[in-house]
């Protein structure tokens, strides 16, 4: 925890980050106020031929290096600081970023299904959704910075998790496609939850006129308020309403 950050900066270093690193498969995300905290998946590069080669050649090892590069010329991301976690069954990068609390945690292909149950890990359809939550980041965090502007008040602080819910329709889009791009058809689909259990009043007002539209999703009891985010789905705060 470094004190007096905001969410709106957390986010900014995240979204930095996966801004050069779409390979890597964001299978969890969650945000605490200015602590945000990533769980990254290396592509499977074994479907492609590759069998690792030497520990030099270690996917890590080179993804690492890339990290380290982008920092020395100067990415918009604060300077990265790694610790390799070699102790278990398979190795592990954990990065840091200088003057924040801002963390990445990355692991191998064969480690994710013990890190995140449930969400399947194979198909091409994973490099697509780097992108697709960074802008769902990028917009939040514009969202807050509008609401700070507008409002005044303190530095937003809101909780953020992401998470992945299976598509019912997956079959019947994929036993409509070519069998080409299949694979790219994603079995599920990434669901953001956001919470903002401290705001003013004049900023909540201020998100409220920010919003799309809002709807309810979900069966009663668990009914949830909704809205899309650059195209994700975002589930909201309990004070939403739309009267």
């Amino acid at each position: 925890m470094t004190g007096g950050g905001s969410s709106i900066e957390a986010l900014a270093v995240g979204s930095a980050f996966m801004g050069g690193f779409g390979e890597l498969f964001p299978a969890r995300l969650k945000l605490s106020g200015e602590q945000l905290e990533f769980l990254f998946v290396l592509p499977d590069h074994r479907a492609d031929g590759e069998d690792g080669g030497g520990v030099l050649d270690h996917p890590l090892v080179e993804v690492r290096e890339r990290i380290r590069s982008r920092g020395e010329v100067g990415a918009a991301h604060p300077a990265p600081l790694f610790f390799v976690d070699a102790g278990g069954r398979w190795a592990r990068l954990r990065v840091e970023f200088t003057g924040t609390a801002v963390r990445a945690l990355i692991v191998m292909p064969e480690a994710a299904p013990t890190q995140v149950p449930g969400v399947p890990f194979h198909g091409a359809w994973q490099g697509q959704m780097s992108g697709t939550v960074k802008l769902a980041l990028d917009e939040i965090a514009r969202m807050l910075a509008r609401c700070r502007n507008q409002g005044g008040g303190a530095e937003p602080l809101i909780d953020l998790e992401l998470a992945y819910r299976h598509d019912r329709n997956h079959r019947v889009r994929t036993a409509g496609a070519h069998e080409a791009v299949r694979e790219f058809i994603a079995p599920v689909r990434p669901v953001l939850k956001l919470r903002w259990p401290v705001a003013a009043s004049a900023q909540r007002k201020a998100f409220l006129e920010n919003l799309a539209e809002v709807t309810r999703a979900g069966k009663w009891p668990r009914r949830r308020l909704t809205t899309r985010i650059m195209g994700v789905e975002t589930e909201l705060p309990a004070w939403i309403t739309r009267d």
